[in-house]
């Protein structure tokens, strides 16, 4: 009966979050109330998959969590783990949403797929960084830093806790999620370490790799994204440019545009991310071989049409 209960109460509250999503940002009591709740589910399909840690405090004294999606049965360190890190800005959204709604998916899925998926990859997401900024809507935190500019110096206790939290769980991948400013109506992009940047060519090569497959997934979706190298040797003070270049880790930046029509759409966004970020999980999980075809298929598909209404125009 119990679990009955919580079960029904936690459904109630997912189920008011998604609608309330696609209107307006999840403050930082309502994603923690959220995290709670389903970490609290046993609904006999992902008990135990979620955990929750509290990594440390904003400058204002907010929680920053630390979310652990993996299988309960797999040792976190026969996994291949990746490490996503959410809202460094606290005025874009669409990051923490995504990976919100991630989690709801991946914890409450039936598939085999998923299940299959969490046996092998297991996910460390830091959903809200900059808590302060998010629940003002504002870019920096309370000490008026840019959270993104502090991976050197490590100056913010949000930066000291998050790195401290990827150096305890050493993944082998780093996501850094991002949304342009709402000024700036330059395309969605994708950027990762670049031949010359100071990385090693492993982690180089390998991350162009990965990042070709994010975009040919993304585009099976019909969402359209550029994709940038890092080739110059500027100081690494942003996420994506620290991790590769000294600590060896294979990370990309995701930017989403916010500007004009886009700013209602934030369901399109979130999208955005959360295939992104699922692409790499499935290739660590070995199953380039899908992806690859996927994206093949794709082409075909889109091949087949644009020759047809090629032929329609000529007649």
């Amino acid at each position: 009966m119990r679990r009955a209960v919580l079960f029904s109460l936690a459904l109630a509250f997912l189920l008011g979050s998604s609608l309330c999503a696609a209107t307006q940002p999840t403050s930082h009591k309502d994603m923690m109330s959220l995290l709670t709740s389903v970490e609290l589910v046993d609904n006999g399909i992902g008990h135990g998959r979620m955990s929750v840690i509290s990594i440390g405090k904003s400058v204002q004294g907010r929680e920053i969590p630390l979310v652990v999606l993996a299988d309960p049965k797999v040792p976190l360190a026969d996994t291949r783990r990746m490490f996503i890190i959410c809202r460094q800005h606290g005025d874009e959204p669409a990051s923490t949403e995504a990976m919100l709604k991630l989690i709801q998916d991946l914890v409450f899925s039936g598939s085999e797929q998923d299940a299959d998926l969490l046996r092998k990859v297991s996910f460390f997401m830091v959903p809200m960084t900059n808590p302060d900024g998010a629940d003002r809507s504002q870019r920096r935190n309370s000490n008026g830093a840019d959270l993104n500019r502090d991976w050197l110096t490590r100056g913010q206790p949000e930066i000291k806790a998050v790195r401290a939290a990827i150096d305890s769980v050493d993944p082998e991948v780093v996501i850094d999620q991002h949304e342009l400013s709402p000024s700036n109506r330059g395309p969605d992009y994708l950027q990762c370490a670049g031949s010359t940047c100071g990385a090693s060519q492993d982690v180089a090569e390998e991350s162009v790799h990965i990042q070709s497959l994010i975009v040919g997934m993304l585009n099976t979706h019909d969402m359209e994204v550029s994709s940038y190298q890092i080739h110059d040797q500027s100081p690494a003070r942003l996420a994506h440019r620290y991790f590769p270049i000294h600590a060896g880790r294979k990370t990309f930046l995701f930017e989403t545009r916010q500007a004009g029509a886009r700013s209602d759409q934030l369901d399109y966004r979130m999208s955005l991310h959360i295939i992104g970020s699922m692409t790499i999980a499935k290739y660590l999980a070995g199953r380039e071989n899908e992806l690859v075809q996927r994206i093949a298929e794709w082409r075909t598909r889109r091949q087949v049409l644009l020759a047809s209404r090629k032929k329609q125009r000529k007649r």
